[in-house]
Order: structure tokens, then C-alpha cells, then sequence
């Protein structure tokens, strides 16, 4: 019988239910035997921002649907949308969501395409890898944005330390600049073999490479996407 070949384990560093999100499709997709390891590095923090009128929203995230559902009803407004997950949490807020596929930038010409008039709200967080309610305003098309949570630092878990500090290989998918940063500045400073799955080609210029083996850039930005993206880091092993 050939050498047994131990899995690496997946790393989750995202907010806890979004890790827990990720996990579970993960496992449809590779297995629900596959290890799996959630350690946040980031935790959502409420800003209490007064929110200014609006006839259509804007979500770049999920967060930020959470966060505005929690101050105010959907009233079936408009909400356009960063991907399917985030429209369907807006759907399930009481909007009207239409989704816009690939990240942030390629948002704005959808809502230059399907907005009929009246204000424009992009309820999001502190930070963002693309400002949208900017592109939208020199495009000529109004738009006011309400900053509703931030994130805060956390330190990795023992578990996880446990485990980079380990032998088996960890594949770790990251999902903004910030939380590429934050990951590389938990590193232990011997760690073992990693492998980075990145959701944009931002995130990857966001890690140094003495930190990781390998990573490999998502197809499309967002949760499919990393998903191939860890796929091809698994081929890349597999084949040696």
C-alpha cells in the first residue's frame, strides 16, 4: 500500500460566523472529514453612525447588511449587492436585492446600469478595499455613505498556534488586505508549510512572500472562488 497522505488543515481567520459559513462549504465541496481549525483574528464592532435617508442601499458585505437590518427596517428598498451571499442576506433583510458578480468595482457599473433615480446609501465598515459611493460619485451619481461597524484585532487561538508551530501543512484562505496583515502579524516565527488562497490579487500584494510556500489568486472574488483557488493549491500538493 502506498504512503498515507495527511491533509492539511484549513485555517479560518475570518469573524466566527463567517469562518463557520466557509466551513461548511468547504466540507460539501472536499469532504466533512476534512480538519478544520477557526481561529478569528478580526470581530465585528457596532459603530453608532446616524443613518441618513435613503431610496436604494449599497452592501459590499454581509456585515454590512447585518449591521443596517439591526438599526432599520428594508421596507423593500433596492439594495445592490457584492456577490450572491450578500444578496441573499439582503433578500432575507426584506430588500429588494440585485446582485452584482465579482468584487467591489465591478458593482458600479451595475448600479450605473439599473438605478432609475432617488438617493444612493453604501452602509459598509471602516475600512475598504474599494470605495464605491467615490466611484459612484464622480461617475455623477449621488451617493452618501454611513460607516456602521469596524473591525477589531484578536490574537489567534492556542489551537492554531499549536498548529503552525506544527508539521502538517495549513492552507489558509484570506478574504481582504486587512485581514492578510492581520494574519501575517499572528504568525509565529517558525511556522510550518502554508498555503494562501487569496480572493483577490490585492490580498495576494497584501502578503509578504517569506510567509507563506505558496498562493494562488481566486478566479473570481468571491466564496466559489476561493474554493477553486484552495483546489489548485491541493492539485499543486498532491502532484508534489
Amino acid at each position: 500500500m502506498g504512503e498515507r497522505i495527511e491533509k492539511p488543515i484549513l485555517l479560518l481567520t475570518r469573524p466566527r460566523a463567517s469562518s463557520e459559513a466557509f466551513a461548511r462549504q468547504f466540507h460539501a465541496r472536499f469532504g466533512a472529514d476534512w480538519p478544520v481549525i477557526i481561529s478569528p483574528l478580526l470581530e465585528i464592532a457596532p459603530l453608532d453612525a446616524t443613518i441618513p435617508p435613503a431610496d436604494a442601499l449599497i452592501f459590499t458585505s454581509q456585515h454590512g447588511v447585518s449591521a443596517f437590518a439591526a438599526r432599520e427596517n428594508a421596507d423593500g428598498r433596492i439594495a445592490y449587492c457584492v456577490g450572491a451571499r450578500t444578496a441573499q442576506a439582503a433578500q432575507a433583510a426584506g430588500f429588494k436585492a440585485i446582485a452584482g458578480e465579482g468584487g467591489a468595482e465591478a458593482l458600479v457599473p451595475v448600479i450605473a446600469g439599473e438605478h432609475r433615480g432617488g438617493s444612493l446609501l453604501h452602509a459598509r465598515g471602516e475600512e475598504v478595499a474599494f470605495d464605491v459611493a467615490k466611484a459612484l460619485n464622480l461617475a455623477g451619481i449621488e451617493t452618501k455613505t454611513v460607516i456602521l461597524y469596524r473591525q477589531r484585532s484578536l490574537p489567534l487561538s492556542a489551537e492554531a498556534i499549536t498548529t503552525l508551530e506544527g508539521k502538517a501543512s495549513v492552507l489558509v484562505p484570506l478574504f481582504s488586505p486587512n485581514s492578510a496583515r492581520a494574519f501575517q502579524a499572528a504568525l509565529p516565527e517558525t511556522h510550518t508549510p502554508l498555503f494562501i488562497a487569496a480572493i483577490s490579487a490585492a490580498v495576494a500584494k497584501s502578503c509578504l512572500p517569506a510567509a507563506h510556500n505558496r498562493i494562488d489568486v481566486a478566479p473570481s472574488p468571491d466564496a466559489n472562488g476561493v474554493l477553486e483557488a484552495l483546489s489548485s493549491l491541493l492539485r499543486a500538493q498532491m502532484a508534489g
